[in-house]
């Protein structure tokens, strides 16, 4: 277990090696939970990498009201404090997928890091879904603050992957929320998505930006305007052709994790 800045007890899953040659941070996305991408980090592991994941405040198997915050600064703590208890003697890597990839970003704005080698983003929360009008927006704001705990949209579990495999294991997950998003979490996110987009012309990490071409849970656009205002010559965008969000869990995710391994082991 990982203590949060409230005291909170955050679980912890690391997948070491011996005499690794890096260290690698995953954080997962929004009702989900770290056990998810065992697949990915082993195969780290195979590269030499160990990993080192945690759940989210009230995700999985931490405490914490499940999947709220009043502001998206108690996830980016969260982080942190999971940074703190990774060695730096090797190159030190971090990976974001969905809501995890918004607070990744948010974190290394916010801390300017100088001992991150290399960043990876995938299926990031970084914009706004076309879906979401004006007017939405306008509700959101008014419904998250007058009742933040007010249950609203569920996420469809059908859009996470084309792989029916993996929509299946990700219904009958006892560690998922089925429930509505609540209104004061869909605020928060809105909120952090307009503050960092002004923030994007000053990341200057080496990056893989990776977001599947169909994905309807998160905005592509978000990622490709990233990837152009960031400032680091290092910087890749892979736009993966028909795949929906859960890219590491898609129909063809050998190839995507072989893609993102590949990518650190050029780096470390």
């Amino acid at each position: 277990m990982i203590k949060s800045s409230q005291g909170l007890s955050l679980f912890s899953k690391n997948y070491l090696v011996d005499h690794a040659k890096a260290n690698v941070l995953s954080v997962h996305g929004l009702n989900e939970h770290c056990l998810r991408y065992a697949h990915v980090a082993k195969a780290f592991n195979e590269i030499g990498v160990s990993v080192y994941t945690f759940d989210l405040r009230g995700h999985g198997q931490s405490d914490g009201e499940r999947s709220f915050v009043y502001d998206i600064d108690e996830y980016r703590e969260d982080v942190e404090n999971a940074f703190r208890t990774i060695p730096k003697n090797i190159p030190f890597f971090i990976l974001g997928h969905s809501m995890g990839g918004m607070i990744v970003t948010k974190f290394l704005l916010y801390n300017e890091k100088t001992d991150v080698r290399g960043v990876i983003l995938t299926g990031a929360a970084l914009e706004v879904g076309d879906d979401i009008t004006p007017l939405t927006q306008k509700v959101v704001g008014f419904l998250g603050k007058l009742a933040p705990k007010l249950k609203t949209v569920k996420l469809d579990p059908n859009m996470i992957s084309k792989d029916l495999e993996t929509v299946a294991l990700y219904k009958a997950d006892p560690w998922i929320s089925k429930e509505g998003g609540k209104a004061g979490l869909a605020l928060a996110l809105l909120n952090e998505i307009k503050a960092l987009k002004p923030q994007f012309k000053n990341f200057n990490y080496p990056i893989l930006i990776m977001h599947g071409e169909d994905d309807r849970i998160t905005n592509p656009e978000g990622s490709k305007l990233l990837f152009a205002q960031s400032i680091n010559a290092d910087k890749t965008l892979k736009i993966w052709d028909g795949a929906y969000h859960e890219i590491f869990n898609e129909t063809n995710k050998a190839e995507v994790i072989k893609f993102a391994t590949n990518w650190v082991k050029d780096r470390y």
